[in-house]
């Protein structure tokens, strides 16, 4: 899983065909090798076996049952699975008819006018049934992997790998994407990206999308900094001799150096160019703040905690901005002229998008078909193909529906916030650390997702859903260890 998250990104975001099919299929392996891992332990436990598998399993057995995951958002979740499955189902024309009076209308013509013809079992609420399976099976795959991130991630050291493999991933994106940038070179490993030259992007196409990609991965190298650099354990009041000793100590030594990555990242961001990158840079930085500045902890000390990571916080922005400065600021200036912004023309986009959303109300057009659908409400004529909304909350209401997108939507918001409760619970410092880095990440793509459309891009999507099953794991661990002594939990500690 290590490898995917790290590799997953290189081919232009993984928007080509091939890398998603590479994806899925590896995703497909991990999960029945999974599935076919458990089955000796299932089989031992009913023979009545005395194995290690069956004892494990038996004592898991006897401890007392905890959710991970809310039935709020199961049910969320369920709601929005069973809008995907009724839009490939086909329907009778009646059936369809009360259900989107403007699909069977459209149907109804191109059968008149002997465009299509009619389909012998119904005609689905999707307009376009092959893109939609496309679409469901890539979106379980996504599910998939999410779930082989919750239920294989179970100790301090696999979180801390998997961590710093998606840092390790980041990292690499904000070098190359500078590198390229400065160079003046403009590539992705040989491809020429004309239209984005005078920007850094990293292996994607698409400068937003890079830039997207590193602000989940920008909280998650703050929340890992405060984890190794253990700021919440110095005592107030020490003399200078004694924080000169604290300070020499190895795990802020190697604090120092992890403190480098965030800086490198956000970097990456602010050359990115991009104008919601920029401003959610700065908006995480401040969520961080006030995230901590909420959290809980020993009364006595939480003080002396909040101003040691305000300043932290505040420390690596200035960072980031006086080394921007340095290398120059023009170019990112330039791109929050009103000129620059008229020229794009998302409100035109966003207004035609409110259209057909109200045209297709409850079930939508059918996940994926935005593209087919939204050339109906193109007045401008826009050049090119808009295949995406410019913001995943609408694109997802044209294609699902008011009650599929909202469902999708709340249970986005509804797990962001479990989360959060749960995070102000753990008394663990290094695993709080990690989670408020997800945290981070998490809330950082939902707010770009207002103008963007990042969650459409793959390499974007599985990190997002991955963010979200090690957040989850980790809140498991607290919540399971509530009541059998510290240190236990899911999270372990190895």
């Amino acid at each position: 899983m290590c490898a995917i998250l790290v590799f997953l990104p290189l081919p232009f975001g993984a928007v080509d065909e091939r890398t998603i099919f590479l994806f899925e299929a590896a995703t497909a392996i991990l999960f029945g090798m999974y599935v076919w891992g458990r089955r000796p332990e299932k089989s031992s436990e009913e023979s009545g076996g005395d194995s290690v598998g069956a004892a494990r399993v038996s004592d898991e057995s006897r401890r007392p049952k905890k959710r991970r995951v809310p039935w709020v958002l199961k049910a969320l979740l369920a709601v929005f699975g069973a809008i995907l499955a009724l839009q490939l189902v086909p329907l009778p024309d009646a059936v369809l008819e009360i259900l989107s009076p403007r699909t069977f209308a459209i149907y109804d013509r191109l059968i008149a006018a002997g465009i299509a013809g009619g389909a012998a079992g119904g005609n689905t609420l999707s307009f376009s049934p092959a893109l939609s399976s496309y679409e469901v099976f890539k979106y379980l795959c996504y599910f998939l992997f999410g779930y082989l991130v919750l239920k294989c991630v179970r100790t301090r050291k696999k979180t801390e790998i998997f961590v710093l493999a998606v840092l390790a991933g980041g990292l690499f994106q904000s070098f190359y994407g500078l590198a390229e940038y400065f160079g003046g070179t403009g590539r992705i490993f040989g491809y020429k990206n004309a239209a984005y030259a005078e920007s850094a992007f990293g292996t994607f196409i698409n400068r937003n999308h890079f830039a997207g990609f590193l602000e989940m991965i920008f909280p998650l190298s703050v929340g890992y900094l405060l984890a190794k650099a253990d700021f919440f354990t110095m005592k107030k009041g020490l003399p200078l001799r004694r924080r000169i000793v604290w300070f020499g100590q190895e795990r802020l030594q190697r604090a120092l150096v992890f403190g480098l990555v965030p800086v490198i990242i956000g970097l990456g961001i602010v050359y990115s160019k991009s104008r919601s990158g920029i401003i959610i840079f700065f908006v995480t930085v401040f969520l961080i703040s006030i995230a901590l500045s909420l959290g809980g902890g020993k009364r006595e000390e939480k003080g002396t905690r909040e101003r040691k990571i305000i300043r932290a916080s505040r420390t690596i922005a200035l960072v980031v901005i006086f080394s921007s400065a340095f290398v120059g600021l023009r170019p990112v200036i330039e791109r929050f002229s009103i000129e620059m912004l008229k020229r794009e023309g998302r409100p035109a986009i966003y207004k035609n998008t409110l259209d057909l959303i109200s045209d297709y109300p409850l079930f939508g057009t059918g996940t994926g078909t935005y593209v087919n659908s939204y050339t109906h409400y193109d007045r401008l004529s826009t050049p090119g193909i808009t295949d995406h909304a410019h913001s995943d909350y609408l694109e997802i209401l044209a294609e699902t529906g008011i009650i599929g997108g909202t469902a999708a939507i709340a249970a986005a918001l509804a797990a962001l916030g479990y989360l959060f409760s749960r995070w102000l619970r753990r008394s663990d410092y290094f695993l709080k650390g990690i989670l408020l880095g997800c945290m981070g990440g998490i809330a950082a793509i939902l707010i770009h997702s207002l103008s963007d459309f990042n969650l459409r891009i793959p390499a974007n999507a599985v990190y997002f859903v991955t963010f979200y099953a090690l957040s989850f794991r980790i809140a498991a661990g607290e919540a399971r260890s509530a009541g059998r002594g510290p240190g236990a939990g899911s999270i372990k500690k190895q």
